[in-house]
């Protein structure tokens, strides 16, 4: 069924012929990977119906690096990062989408040597499978990386990296095998409540009756959420550049990330180089350039040439800037809050992780939409960790690689 055959203001329109039912039982606000993975999940058992204001993956998703990093972001609960993990390895091969298993280096300034000897220590008794390399293994394994700057690095191992569109589009291939219905070029304007309980959205192209509707919608999910709900959620621009050296980068080079100079790296397919990084908070988000800024190609400029040993030239072949949203904690939050409607779930603020965080963000709208239990633990997720809502907080950008 095409838009065309949407419903008019107060009539729902209902899924095609598939042994569905007349109405979704369940709206997804967002065709990003959230919100494709959502579907995914639920629509083996339900009868959903994704919403995308544009095409899918064209918001912060089609701007993402593609880094997997679960491991480093979340080294306090092994079961989420391991979640993820898992997933991307059994999902390599379904359809065009491709993991790549790529270890990955946080490169240790002097000044943080001790504290992240400790680290890794402390990361180690616990069962992580991370070390400190002091800079000539550093240089003995990674012939193109200069660690004469650092002193030293840590790599983890369970690390990698996919191309974001492919994840995307995928994910949403096996929703819609699975009985999903997916509508793009339609904005959810209004979500609709009868007393406590979730009715459904409203659309530009007509209302939508729902008992349960999922907000997967990014940074902007706070203006659909008025006045139901407040989240501490702020807008943030980051930016990509895509570098070519005169040799391609061999297919060995890792990731990695420089915490002091607030960027992260990897190698792309063809032997480019991607470097990542540089946010920011966004007071005006919807009218941010989507180009990288002179600053941040004159900081990656810079850097290079002191990180790589190569007497290469490297030339900019691509360039790009986005928005996502951030949280004080740089966690996502996932959750059907308490204090809002039943049958309103809702996943943002994924502070550049979305990407790798998908597989877990499905699962756990999954369990909330359905009232299952969840295989990992959810309280890094909860909106009640914290103490206010509000928006306005000092932002804080993310060390461990980009999404």
């Amino acid at each position: 069924m095409t838009n065309e055959t949407l419903g008019e203001t107060d009539e729902p329109f209902g899924l095609p012929e598939s042994g569905c039912g007349d109405r979704p039982s369940v709206v997804v606000v967002g065709g990003g990977v959230i919100g494709c993975a959502a579907a995914r999940e639920l629509a083996s058992d339900h009868r959903v119906l994704l919403l995308e204001r544009d095409q899918i993956a064209s918001g912060a998703t089609a701007r993402a690096a593609g880094e997997v990093t679960m491991q480093p972001s979340y080294t306090d609960y092994s079961e989420i990062a391991d979640y993820a993990t898992d997933f991307f390895r059994a999902y390599d091969g379904t359809g065009a989408f491709e993991y790549t298993e790529t270890p990955s280096v946080e490169l240790v300034t002097p000044d943080r040597e001790d504290a992240a000897r400790a680290r890794v220590t402390r990361l180690r008794e616990s069962g992580v499978e991370v070390a400190f390399m002091e800079p000539s293994a550093v240089e003995s394994q990674w012939s193109w990386l200069d660690a004469s700057p650092f002193a030293g690095a840590v790599r983890f191992t369970d690390t990698g990296h996919l191309d974001p569109y492919t994840l995307t589009t995928t994910l949403q291939s096996d929703a819609e095998a699975r009985g999903a219905r997916v509508e793009t070029g339609v904005t959810a304007t209004d979500i609709l409540v009868d007393g406590e309980q979730i009715a459904g959205v409203e659309t530009d192209r007509g209302t939508i009756r729902a008992d349960n509707v999922v907000v997967a919608t990014g940074w902007r999910a706070n203006e659909l959420l008025a006045p139901l709900l407040e989240t501490p959620v702020r807008p943030y621009r980051t930016q990509c550049l895509v570098l070519r050296p005169e040799s391609p980068i061999p297919d060995s080079f890792p990731m990695g990330w420089i915490p002091g100079e607030h960027v992260y790296f990897r190698r792309e397919g063809n032997g480019d180089l991607l470097v990542g990084g540089w946010s920011a908070a966004e007071d005006d988000p919807a009218a941010a350039s989507e180009s990288a800024d002179e600053a941040f190609r004159d900081h990656v400029a810079g850097l290079v040439p002191r990180v790589l040993r190569t007497d290469d030239a490297f030339r900019v072949v691509d360039g790009w800037a986005g928005i996502d949203g951030a949280t004080p904690d740089t966690r996502p939050i996932i959750d059907a809050p308490a204090d809002a409607p039943d049958g309103l779930v809702i996943a943002t603020g994924f502070h550049g992780r979305g990407v790798m965080t998908a597989p877990v963000a499905g699962r756990l709208l999954r369990s909330l939409v359905a009232d299952e239990e969840s295989p990992f633990p959810t309280g890094p997720f909860s909106l009640s960790r914290f103490d206010s809502r509000s928006p306005d907080f000092e932002f804080l950008s993310i060390s461990a690689g980009g999404n």
